[in-house]
């Protein structure tokens, strides 16, 4: 990732003054399991009957909301709430961490979440399983013991390392 255009796409919604020292762009524990999930029940309801689509993504929401309301539940209980992001762009500047909305061309369209640096404890790279695939995963852990997990593609593995390196300086 080119830092110094996602810090230019990013200065309006960072403080005055504030540098992005490192970013990758992930998805919140639980939210790639809540759209597959989702999807795969729209196109099943669909195949039945065309107008069926919207509830059949409904419907796969619902039974696959436990690994989606486990990570929202995390999220919530330490405070880095990022609502139904999808996927977010998790920054690291010289004051905090910002989980930030980005539009379809990339520019940065809020702050959705916001850690001060000196709350988190540690900052590992792990491994979670998303349908049987292993995925690679920042866990940042909280004043307090609380987590919060987000997946990393492989194609933004270099990123999320430098992610980590950012948190460890």
């Amino acid at each position: 990732m080119n830092l110094q255009k996602m810090q230019t796409r990013c200065a309006a919604v960072l403080d005055p003054g504030e540098t992005l020292t490192a970013a990758t762009k992930v998805t919140p524990r639980g939210a790639a399991h809540e759209i597959i999930t989702g999807a795969a029940g729209g196109v099943a309801a669909a195949g039945v009957s065309p107008a069926l689509g919207g509830a059949g993504m409904i419907v796969g929401q619902k039974a696959g909301s436990g690994p989606s309301d486990q990570g929202r539940a995390e999220r919530e209980a330490a405070g880095v709430d990022v609502g139904n992001a999808s996927q977010v762009l998790l920054g690291v500047t010289d004051r905090r961490v910002v989980m930030i909305k980005l539009s379809a061309l990339g520019r940065a369209k809020e702050i959705l979440a916001a850690v001060d640096r000196t709350a988190i404890t540690t900052a590992e790279m792990g491994e979670t399983k998303l349908f049987g695939q292993s995925m690679a995963e920042i866990v940042l852990t909280l004043n307090g013991g609380a987590e919060v997990g987000f997946g990393v593609a492989k194609v933004h593995r270099r990123d999320g390392d430098a992610v980590l390196v950012a948190l460890q300086e």
